[in-house]
């Protein structure tokens, strides 16, 4: 890799960290250069604007949480049992080392959503790839009715997360998951 792509990468992860750390309100290229070890200036060399960089940080920080959870369902049966399934995605979610990403995320995604005009990009897959993830897993069990499910998991999971992240109540909310994880295996046993 040749060094200034090496350097754009180095200063992309470093970013990555300083905004999970920080989150995203009044999020400024100066005071992030100088806590990164970089310049405002070379902020803008690699990455355009402030927005391209949160674009960018943002694809780096969602391709990771993805890979993390494509390694979950690889390790999950080839015809996974629906609440078994939705629990370890609701584990892996609620996992400490992964609520800084997800806060991150819910908050970047309704910036989003109020100016789609500056960083609407971000929107592009950001529900859609978890869909078709899980989609995927879901087709052996359930053939034409794997999207519909996935997308019934991932909206609850959404909905669920926002709530733990707002009220802390772990206990409160997996309930809820359990529920939803119960309906959907009886379910999935009726396809089978």
């Amino acid at each position: 890799m040749r060094p200034e792509l090496r350097r754009r990468e180095a200063i992309r992860e470093a970013a990555a960290a300083y905004l999970l750390r920080n989150g995203l309100a009044g999020m400024s290229l100066r005071p992030m250069a100088q806590a990164i070890g970089t310049s405002a200036r070379l902020l803008i060399y690699h990455f355009g604007t402030r927005e391209g960089l949160l674009i960018d940080v943002m694809g780096l920080i969602r391709r990771r949480a993805r890979q993390d959870v494509e390694a979950m369902l690889r390790g999950a049966s080839p015809d996974p049992d629906l609440a078994v399934l939705l629990r370890s995605f609701w584990r892996w979610c609620t996992a400490a080392t992964n609520r800084p990403y997800l806060r991150l995320l819910f908050e970047v995604h309704g910036l989003a959503l109020q100016n789609p005009k500056q960083y609407g990009a971000y929107l592009e897959g950001a529900v859609s790839h978890w869909i078709e993830l899980l989609s995927s897993a879901l087709a052996p069990a359930l053939g034409r009715e794997a999207k519909a499910t996935a997308t019934l998991m991932v909206g609850a999971i959404d909905g669920l997360l926002m709530d733990y992240l707002s009220t802390g109540d772990l206990r409160r909310t997996s309930r809820a998951v359990d529920l939803l994880a119960r309906a959907l295996s009886s379910r999935g046993s009726r396809h089978r």
